[in-house]
């Protein structure tokens, strides 16, 4: 009767659906006595360990931490339970607590231990491993030494214990050589990778996929095209990969060519070319695709997000990430550091400091040091100086270190609102209390903020005492403030040392000409148009986007391509007779006319 009972138990479990319909059935075997035999116990503990839902997890390991001196069957359950629900930790505590217990690991524990050691990044615990495989017999073990195999591959800093396990195999299969070749194009030595992908007795398509990968991300691209044409067989990561190594090189076209060539496409193709595109700068094609892949009805990624997001930043589509947080939200996504941090610069990039501040306060405790950055910059940006400076000291107080990228918005803050005194003292606390060394970046915003105040001679002066040679970007600062207050002298010794550093740099000319402009200058603002012409100097138009109903139109200075350009200019016309009327009218100077 009571095999009978176990019986109709145990054949119950695999046609469960829920959490709940496993929890009838334990209770039932409370009810009957049936929890008093570890098998049984074992079975319901294996069912729900191997699920990947948290909640089947979390009773899994209710009913372990309850068995007193658990089996080995009951470990290994538990460790590849933890592997699957991405607990790589507690599988590796459980493994130390086994061995406390003076149970021998077998053939099936190790090869789980080894993959936690390795999504652990842990080569000390998977040596420890290793050690104690040799010592219960298992060296020779095909499962168990590939699966070594991998963890030194994924964990070392170079192939040389790899390669010596692999050496002293008694017996290798295509998983094995698999491993030698994905090492090597880890560690990037992709000769020794093409040699043991040459001499495979056998090889699958992982190896295939593997080399494939390791040129296109190296930029060999003529190579991988030639490795993707003698391909047998290809599967989506193939066309994935040469469609990322077209991306990395900055080859849209033949990226969208393959694109449109694949058979199938899956959420890391969409990704790829969104990200392309955000990479290139090509923000409104990366906003359109993401239409195109909504349509698909692919979900996405957080990193397809995170590019959408910084698409909608660059472009100011405000309406857009609006709509994306939302989606967000809908898609049952926890809005963690990156998706915040994203969401946080998307708001501060678009003028709405208000709900990026609402983002960074909603997620709590899940703050880092480029959350605060960004909430630090984005209140700089949006004129809130004071505001960032008050973050700054916050975030200190909490304890989170700033790094350079966290000065750099900090030194923006002091710049915009010409607060000297203040710049200077978070320019020094960088090395003096947190020991970072002041980039060229840094000193940029340094000569910007003297800059901006007027303090053009001090700003020199600190620009020669920089401890390295300064790059033209800090130059072009200086020159840019010597335009900004009409200083000639200083602007044409600037101008001198921009000429010998950056001499194709025709901006730099346009600036000189504004200089000689706002002084009255006329002849020599004749003469530089003239070295303008003789270099082909145009300038360059201006650039302008605005968003309407989730579509972003792009306008520039001149350009009549737009449907609606009409209405526009007429529009622009109406405007600047009104500001006329109201007594706003342009800086001539500036227009370069004579």
């Amino acid at each position: 009767m009571e095999q009978r009972a176990t019986a109709q138990c145990l054949s119950l479990l695999p046609k469960l659906s829920s959490l709940k319909e496993v929890k009838q059935i334990h209770a039932h075997m409370i009810k009957t006595a049936l929890d008093q035999f570890p098998y049984e116990v074992s079975k319901v503990v294996e069912f729900t360990s191997l699920s990947v839902t948290p909640q089947s997890f979390a009773y899994a390991r209710e009913l372990f931490y309850r068995i007193q001196n658990p089996n080995l069957f009951l470990y290994n359950t538990m460790i590849r339970g933890c592997l699957i629900n991405k607990r790589s930790e507690e599988a590796t505590f459980l493994y130390i607590r086994m061995r406390g217990e003076n149970l021998l690991p077998n053939n099936f524990t190790f090869p789980f231990v080894l993959r936690a050691f390795e999504d652990k990044l842990d080569l000390k615990g998977g040596k420890e491993v290793h050690g104690c495989i040799l010592r219960t017999g298992l060296g020779s073990d095909l499962y168990v030494l590939t699966t070594l195999l991998n963890m030194y591959s994924v964990c070392g800093g170079s192939m040389k214990a790899t390669t010596k396990v692999f050496e002293e195999m008694p017996l290798k299969d295509v998983v094995s050589w698999n491993c030698m070749v994905s090492g090597h194009v880890r560690h990037g030595s992709l000769e020794l990778a093409r040699t043991y992908f040459d001499h495979a007795p056998a090889r699958s398509l992982v190896s295939w996929n593997s080399i494939l990968s390791g040129y296109a991300n190296s930029g060999r691209i003529e190579e991988a095209e030639r490795l993707f044409m003698e391909m047998p067989k290809k599967d989506t990561a193939s066309w994935n990969s040469l469609i990322s190594g077209y991306l990395r090189i900055g080859d849209l076209n033949s990226a969208e060519r393959l694109f449109d060539r694949m058979p199938a496409r899956d959420v890391v193709s969409w990704t790829a070319m969104i990200d392309g595109y955000v990479k290139n700068g090509h923000y409104d094609r990366s906003l359109a695709l993401f239409h195109q892949m909504q349509l698909a009805e692919i979900e996405p990624s957080e990193v397809t997000l995170l590019s959408v997001l910084t698409s909608c930043a660059s472009l100011g589509a405000l309406e857009l990430g609006k709509w994306v947080h939302a989606y967000i939200k809908k898609i049952g996504f926890s809005i963690e550091t990156n998706l915040g941090t994203a969401l946080i610069d998307m708001y501060a990039k678009c003028g709405n400091m208000e709900k990026g501040l609402e983002v960074f306060f909603n997620l709590g405790t899940k703050k880092d040091v480029i959350t605060w950055t960004a909430v630090i910059s984005g209140l700089a940006i949006n004129g809130k100086c004071r505001e960032a400076l008050e973050f700054f000291n916050r975030m200190v107080t909490e304890g989170i270190k700033p790094d350079r990228v966290t000065f750099l918005g900090v030194l923006c803050a002091c710049a915009h609102a010409g607060f000297v005194k203040d710049g200077f003292h978070y320019f020094d606390s960088m090395n003096k209390d947190y020991l970072l060394v002041p980039r060229m970046e840094h000193y940029g915003c340094m000569v910007d903020l003297l800059g901006r105040a007027g303090l053009l001679e001090e700003a020199m002066e600190f620009v020669k005492a920089m401890p390295f040679e300064p790059d033209p970007v800090i130059w072009g600062s200086l020159f840019g403030a010597c335009q900004m207050h009409k200083n000639l002298e200083l602007g044409e010794q600037v101008m001198e040392r921009l000429s010998k550093m950056d001499p194709w740099n025709k901006g730099n000319l346009v600036t000189l000409s504004n200089i000689y402009a706002a002084t009255s200058r006329w002849d020599d603002v004749a003469k530089t148009r003239k070295k303008m012409k003789e270099k082909g100097t145009r300038r360059t138009p201006g650039c302008s986007s605005i968003e309407v109903n989730f579509h972003v139109h792009e306008f520039v200075s001149g350009d009549s391509s737009h449907l609606r350009s009409k209405e526009t200019y007429e529009m622009l016309d109406l405007l600047a007779g009104r500001m006329k009327v109201a007594g706003c009218l342009p800086n001539d100077v500036l227009l370069l006319e004579d």
